[in-house]
């Protein structure tokens, strides 16, 4: 089962990133904070869970919001909450409303009467029913923090693509079998250093690979960064990686379960640099 979420950053910061390097540090900061506080950001997650195909989830009924999780369908769909997952749609069935695919709703998810919000993702075989708590966020979270920015790094690392991506199977930071795919390596200037680092990619075809993910892990890994690791991206157009890559050391982040247990890491892919990256995101973030 495959649980890790494509590029951030392309989510992020979009299509239109700006080329100027302290530009896109200063709006990955913001974009990330958003992502972490936000209505349904990492700190608002209150339950997850995972439906196979032709099976569903509920919500068990709770007298407070804050206590609402997902739970095995019991079959009464008119009396509760419940997310069912056919022919490749995501039906979330309320009382007194009429049935949304979420995988076709606005941000593939929707509002609920109490003021909670369901969210649903697509992997290879499965869907994963996201329950978000916007409340959490307020009580939870305040800001990421951050290296200041440093021009150095950024750097240009050489890439040398796989002709065919390989699919690379791991456990995951949940335990759980992952898959990604190398697609090719790079090398990254570093200090005087040139570091090799696999290239990976949720897409195992290069017609939708769209950018590099590079996981490591350095001498502040566990100290100032999150000892789990942290992802390096460089975006290309579809299908067309160059051999000469920017890289922005300064937009380095967290691995996401670093915020959420929720989330399923390749922690397992990262590689070890013998030297301090203090640039990116740091750990942990600041919290109320």
């Amino acid at each position: 089962m495959r649980l890790w979420l494509p590029p951030v950053l392309a989510l992020l910061l979009g299509a239109s990133a700006s080329a100027d390097p302290r530009q896109e540090y200063d709006a990955f900061r913001e974009a990330m904070n958003r992502h972490a506080g936000g209505p349904t950001g990492m700190y608002a997650i209150q339950d997850a869970t995972v439906i196979a195909p032709g099976k569903s989830a509920r919500l068990v009924a709770a007298a407070r919001p804050a206590d609402a999780r997902w739970g095995a369908d019991a079959g009464k769909p008119e009396a509760t909450t419940r997310l069912e997952y056919l022919d490749g749609r995501a039906w979330l069935h309320a009382p007194g409303r009429e049935p949304v695919d979420l995988l076709r709703a606005p941000e593939q998810q929707q509002a609920l009467g109490n003021g909670l919000i369901v969210r649903a993702t697509v992997y290879e075989d499965s869907i994963k029913a996201w329950l978000y708590n916007p409340a959490l966020s307020q009580q939870r979270f305040r800001e990421l923090s951050f290296f200041p920015y440093d021009a150095s790094g950024v750097v240009e690392g050489k890439f040398q693509r796989k002709p065919v991506p390989v699919g690379v199977s791991h456990l995951d930071s949940r335990n759980h079998t992952g898959l990604m795919y190398w697609v090719g390596d790079v090398d990254l200037p570093l200090r005087g250093k040139t570091y090799r680092l696999r290239a990976y990619h949720k897409e195992k075809d290069w017609a939708k690979i769209d950018a590099v993910l590079l996981f490591l892990t350095d001498r502040t890994s566990a100290k100032t960064s999150y000892g789990g690791g942290r992802v390096l991206e460089a975006r290309f157009a579809k299908g067309q990686p160059p051999a000469a890559m920017r890289f922005n050391l300064n937009t380095l982040y967290a691995f996401l379960c670093a915020h959420s247990d929720y989330y399923n890491c390749p922690i397992k892919l990262t590689t070890r640099l013998d030297t301090a990256l203090e640039y990116g995101e740091k750990y942990p973030p600041v919290l109320k």
